[in-house]
Formats: C-alpha cells, structure tokens, sequence
C-alpha cells in the first residue's frame, strides 16, 4: 500500500494505519532533525512533535502538490526552525552522540568508525566551504536521498536551481579536497 493509499484509510478512519507511516519514515526523519540539532533527545522529542503535527494536519496534506515524503521534509524542516529559533533550544542545547546502529558486530565497528569519520570530514568541509543553502541542498540530496523534485517542492525553489546548486557546490569540494 503507498503513503497516498495509506493516508485515505487513515482519513476514513482506520487510525492505526498511521503507525504503518510513522515506522516508514522514522529513522529517516530522525536522521534529517538529528543533523540539524546534533542532540538525540530532543531530536526524539522534535520526532514526535513532528509526527503529531503531521497526524492532526494530514488531512490538508494534498497529493497533487507534493509526494507526502516532500511533504514531510518540509514540515520536519519548518518545525525545527522554529524549535532552533526558540529559547527553548537556547536553554537545552548540549550534544550528545548519535549511534544507529548500537548493536553492531565488533568486525564492523571499525569500518563504521572510519566510516563515520569520512563522512564527517565531507560534512565539515560541506558547512565551511558552502553557503547555507547550497549545504541543504546537498544535504537533502546526498544524505536524506532526495531527488532534485523533492528537493525543489521542500525548499519551494525550482528544479534548476537545485541542479545548479548541486553542479557548482560538487565543483567547490573537489576543489577543496584535491
């Protein structure tokens, strides 16, 4: 069953069917909020806001605008701009690490450490060479998997400039890293 299938049944009042959404996009969603606020509590807190205010406005959610995983990333990103602009987050920011895979082989974690610290590397290189835009973007893309339209429907800008964002912020780290 697809999200837009799943949404009408939730809608017509079978409102278990929700949880079915909410284990599908969690540990996506989850990583998106977490590289925004590097804090895995209140990345867990913002979580279920998210989804809760996803639950009481879902039935303005319209298809013919956006995929429902656009619609989701735009509202997971406006709901964390607002939490980073509060005084709340002023008083709670410690960070904590965050580690999804705990369970892990012990042959594994060392590839994971490198892993991780590769990434990391590409991410402060990213936030220092890149404007504040161009970073979403590539982040969006490259680490949340979005294709260019569900970036362009989160961020309301169009297709091209997504393209372009992407061409010029690959050439600037190449730069960078060669």
């Amino acid at each position: 069953m697809n999200d837009n299938e799943l949404i009408e049944k939730i809608l017509s009042g079978d409102k278990d069917l929700y949880a079915r959404l909410m284990d599908k996009y969690h540990n996506e969603i989850f990583k998106y909020v977490y590289n925004m606020v590097y804090n895995y509590n209140q990345t867990e807190d913002l979580l279920q806001e998210i989804f809760f205010k996803l639950y009481k406005s879902l039935k303005k959610f319209d298809s013919t605008k956006a995929s429902f995983r656009t619609w989701l990333y735009r509202v997971s990103k406006n709901h964390v701009i607002n939490y980073l602009k509060s005084a709340n987050h002023r008083m709670n920011s410690q960070v904590f690490e965050y580690d999804d895979n705990i369970n892990q082989s012990e042959e594994n974690i060392e590839d994971r450490a490198v892993n991780d610290n590769q990434i990391s590397l590409v991410l402060n290189a990213m936030e220092r060479i890149l404007s504040p835009k161009h970073f979403e973007i590539m982040h969006l893309h490259y680490f949340s998997n979005l294709t260019v339209k569900e970036i362009s429907e989160t961020l309301n800008i169009p297709d091209k400039t997504v393209y372009k964002a992407i061409k010029v912020s690959v050439e600037k780290l190449k730069k960078e890293v060669t």
